[in-house]
């Protein structure tokens, strides 16, 4: 429930940012003759001023220095994930070093006290 909240707050706050940048809107919501009336105005100037912002955003995302940034994100990205995967496996081998030397200490731990629960058998001649 928490994110819807919070999305119809966003849309709100966005929806309200449109309407005070716009003049013309505002001018013709108030020369609206009714709830209808205001509903088609307010969706004729989204449409319009949504496929300005769909070309704008367009525009931008394949810019020269929008791509050129997207390149070293990506290569930081591959350079990071290869750092953790070293780290990773420096990790693993080092755990997998302190096991064997904790079974192998298990293991003589188990064989004395084995040795010595034995009970001693007397043979009867």
């Amino acid at each position: 429930m928490k994110k819807l909240s919070l999305l119809v707050g966003t849309l709100g706050g966005a929806m309200a940012g449109y309407l005070f940048s716009n003049k013309k809107l505002r001018d013709d919501l108030a020369n609206a003759k009714d709830p209808e009336a205001a509903a088609k105005l307010l969706g004729a100037h989204l449409q319009r001023d949504g496929k300005k912002l769909a070309k704008q955003v367009r525009d931008f995302v394949e810019s020269d220095e929008v791509q050129s940034n997207l390149k070293k994100a990506k290569k930081y990205a591959q350079q990071k994930a290869l750092e953790a995967k070293a780290e990773l496996e420096t990790m693993i081998s080092k755990e997998a070093k302190r096991a064997g030397v904790a079974a192998q200490k298990g293991m003589r731990t188990a064989k004395k006290k084995a040795k010595a629960m034995r009970p001693s058998v007397r043979k009867l001649s």
